[in-house]
């Protein structure tokens, strides 16, 4: 059966979590890659792959099934349904705040933070692609998203020379540069946002004229520990459209999970022995209830 809610998993079991497992991502980009991909207009993006691209493709080994359930608990119903709240423009996403001191060393590390962060995002909203058209009020924001996370990039590089002298007047006046950089940051995701979810529920919605690029990933010749199944696929029953996601756990079995049209995922507890059977389950719960996976608030076993 389905995770029937979402578990209230706070900032600091996610980040023990990425700890235990020694997550090369810092919590920060976690949440910005993961926002990234609630929001992508990319047909084929889905937690599970988020969670896999957390490690670079290379999950760390688990010892039993149990440390998956915990991992899909805290990162998928947990982490991700609670950010997807951020697709209501009155639940607006924001960018991490840490608390930081106003030294070079602590000025350095935001703006790398800050850099990553954004990276993780636009990572996220292309799905792996090297390029994507988007609506244009999300391609206009996206192209000067990429300006601020250059701004962020130079004043990382600038305080990170040493030989370059750092008063404590040009501190403090980096400090005060960077939350309105950090304030239009979050600004303009929030557009890209809201854009993509208006272009996905078929509103009206002028579309770029050019697609948007982004740098070209590199080759990962590795296999990655959660293989998608080649029958994962979008499934519409009584009107109601759903991506169903089949994936090979690693350890002989197969995950479903279920992606309504808002990105709320719902995952399975159980585990099925062939994909065909995982496919099976979830079009029979479609057919069952499909208001279910409506998306729409109220809507019975909905993930908040």
């Amino acid at each position: 059966m389905k995770t029937p809610r979402t578990p209230e998993v706070g900032e600091r079991a996610v980040r023990s979590l990425l700890d235990r497992y020694q997550c090369p991502t810092p919590f920060a980009a976690v949440r910005a890659l993961f926002m990234g991909v609630i929001a992508s207009p990319a047909i084929d993006v889905s937690p599970m792959g988020a969670v896999a691209a957390l490690w670079g493709g290379e999950l760390p080994r688990f010892e039993s099934s149990a440390e998956v359930e915990i991992l899909l608990d805290t990162l998928v119903s947990g982490l991700w349904n609670r950010l997807s709240r951020h697709q209501d423009s009155r639940d607006p996403f924001r960018l991490t705040r840490e608390s930081i001191v106003a030294t070079r060393q602590g000025m350095a590390a935001l703006a790398a933070m800050r850099v990553r962060e954004l990276d993780g995002f636009m990572d996220g909203l292309f799905g792996g692609a090297d390029e994507l058209s988007f609506p244009e009020k999300a391609h206009q924001a996206l192209t000067r998203l990429g300006e601020v996370r250059g701004m962020f990039d130079a004043a990382a590089g600038l305080l990170a020379d040493e030989a370059r002298e750092a008063t404590p007047k040009a501190l403090a006046d980096f400090a005060r540069n960077t939350q309105e950089m950090t304030r239009i940051a979050d600004e303009l995701i929030n557009k890209i946002i809201q854009s993509c979810k208006r272009a996905r529920a078929g509103h009206l919605e002028a579309m770029s004229t050019r697609p948007a690029r982004r740098r070209e990933a590199a080759p990962d010749d590795d296999e990655p520990p959660f293989v998608r199944s080649p029958l994962s696929q979008s499934v519409t029953r009584h009107g109601v459209t759903v991506q169903v996601e089949i994936y090979g756990d690693g350890v002989g079995d197969w995950i479903l999970e279920v992606v309504d049209h808002q990105g709320g995922s719902y995952v399975w507890d159980d585990r099925f022995p062939t994909d065909a059977e995982a496919l099976a389950e979830a079009i029979s719960e479609l057919e069952r209830d499909p208001m279910e996976f409506s998306g729409e608030p109220g809507a019975p076993g909905e993930l908040h």
